[in-house]
């Protein structure tokens, strides 16, 4: 019996389907079915019962599954354990982040591993923080950074920055409705006339607006639902309409003259996060990734990459 067979034969029953194990495991859907169908031949009994919305364990399977789950659970523990006391950090640590963090944290992150724990391999997943909120609760992710993370009893989640969001706009405004500045800002309330292009619920920044919307008691004015923010910075540059986005998001293009930000009244704000479940192992290699990343953010803070106050504490 090998141990990649049984390991498929357990996702796939956790998972309840051969489609959601192989995205969670990151291999070709044929591949996990090839090894579950060579358990099944070694020991001589059908594991599954397939049929239209995936499968369902057999009376063997069943039986399997109880003996299999532990060992595989104490077969991953007893090599966080050994990789935890080797000499030199080294293993497979998982992080999801935010299409705008990924984009400066990933490179700064890598170059520091490669210097300094080469033997560090980091998988690296992006997506909206409703997705990678569910991508660490459910197991598959180490580490996360994300905004406004939801609590959770198994979550750690550990504020790292406040940081400021603005009104999003281009530099020509062309048939857009005036914005109705005061002292160079625009009340929040104004997010209610303007024709606004945002991301679906499934990106944190469109349900803080909802929810603002609701307790001011307006509605927004969405004209467009992009889930991409280069599609989206691209309808606002080009006349379409506002969003509304933190600095990382469009610092590019403000610099480059295509987009400007206008401070929203009063101020509003969301809040990056490191997230990762309270009960995982601990090993040296994510130490090593978490201890950069809380580097890292002061370090892209300071270069004012990120605007906003830091809510964390780290040495060098």
């Amino acid at each position: 019996m090998k141990f990649e067979d049984l390991d498929a034969f357990v996702h796939v029953a956790q998972q309840q389907g051969f489609s959601r194990a192989a995205s969670r495991m990151r291999v070709a859907q044929s591949a996990l079915s090839r090894r579950v169908t060579r358990l099944e031949h070694q020991l001589g009994v059908q594991l599954f019962s397939r049929h239209g919305r995936g499968v369902q364990l057999t009376e063997h399977g069943t039986a399997l599954l109880e003996r299999a789950a532990g060992l595989m659970a104490e077969l991953k523990s007893i090599r966080s354990d050994l990789l935890a006391h080797a000499a030199e950090p080294r293993g497979e640590v998982s992080i999801a982040l935010t299409p705008t963090t990924a984009q400066v944290l990933v490179p700064r992150l890598v170059l520091e591993l490669r210097r300094h724990f080469p033997q560090i391999k980091l998988m690296v997943r992006e997506g909206f923080s409703g997705f990678i909120h569910g991508w660490v609760a459910e197991g598959g992710i180490d580490l996360a950074v994300l905004y406004n993370p939801e609590p959770n009893a198994e979550l750690e989640i550990v504020p790292l920055l406040n940081e400021p969001l603005y009104l999003v706009a281009p530099r020509a405004r062309g048939a857009l409705p005036e914005l109705p500045l005061r002292n160079g800002h625009v009340p929040v309330r104004a997010l209610g006339t303007l024709p606004l292009i945002l991301p679906s619920h499934a990106h944190s920044l469109r349900s803080l607006l909802e929810r603002l919307a609701a307790e001011r008691r307006f509605a927004l004015d969405v004209v467009n639902e992009i889930d991409g923010m280069r599609a989206i910075k691209g309808m606002v540059e080009a006349g379409l309409g506002y969003t509304v986005f933190s600095y990382a998001g469009v610092y590019e293009e403000v610099n480059a003259g295509t987009l400007e930000i206008i401070p929203l009244a009063p101020r509003l704000g969301w809040e990056l996060a490191l997230v990762e479940r309270k009960l995982q192992a601990q090993t040296r290699a994510l130490t090593e990734v978490r201890r950069m990343i809380l580097q890292q953010i002061h370090v892209l803070r300071e270069r004012g990459f990120w605007r906003g106050e830091l809510r964390v504490v780290t040495g060098a």
